[in-house]
């Protein structure tokens, strides 16, 4: 309800990520991100990035399943980096490429990726990319994205993986964001075609300093 209600007069941040792919759009210097998620498969997320020079987010996180639950918690053998480069941008076209080995469901890793994005008009955002799993025999894969912001606090996203190194092939994701402010929560649809939908909880927190 809180949320809702600032949501009238609100601040919009650009997204970083869609639901599970990385979008052409960068932290500034100085601003930082603390990003929670908890995936359909149980596993729980923390991450902490920092935006550095306007042109570069250092990342990382941790991970584990059945924090929330009675089973015994199964925690990830190390923590992830997620590190992202702007290639170009002039305002309206972006390019960014990166490094991120972060485990996400049963996909396989992006690793090395690239991504390019374009503002059609203010608050749209359509973004394509590559990535190269270097540890699989299929390592190439793409994938695209569309976010959409209205009244600034809500964000709607498309979300596509095209999984040429996944064995489910196809993946549409759809996801909504509230974020009137410094924080913000993210409720995702996974694999919606799937005929087994996964639902997906995010987190975020952004601030400057």
């Amino acid at each position: 309800m809180i949320l809702f209600l600032f949501s009238m007069i609100s601040t919009y941040y650009e997204p970083t990520t869609g639901i599970d792919n990385p979008l052409p759009v960068l932290l500034y210097h100085g601003e930082v991100l603390i990003h929670i998620k908890e995936e359909p498969i149980n596993n729980l997320r923390a991450k902490i990035g920092v935006g550095i020079w306007n042109g570069i987010i250092l990342s990382t996180s941790f991970g584990g399943t059945n924090i929330v639950g009675y089973d015994d918690v199964q925690w990830e053998d190390r923590p992830a980096l997620d590190l992202r480069v702007r290639l170009f941008g002039n305002g309206i076209l972006e390019s960014v490429f990166g490094y991120n080995d972060e485990p996400i469901e049963e996909y396989a890793k992006k690793y090395l990726f690239v991504t390019v994005g374009s503002r059609l008009f203010p608050g749209l955002i359509l973004a394509g990319g590559a990535n190269y799993n270097y540890e699989d025999d299929n390592g190439m894969d793409f994938f695209g994205n569309a976010a959409l912001n209205l009244g600034e606090a809500h964000t709607f996203h498309l979300e596509y993986i095209m999984g040429v190194n996944d064995e489910d092939k196809n993946r549409f994701n759809l996801g909504y964001k509230l974020q009137p402010g410094s924080m913000g929560i993210q409720f995702d649809l996974k694999n919606i075609f799937s005929g087994n939908v996964g639902r997906q909880l995010q987190i975020f927190y952004r601030e400057s300093f």
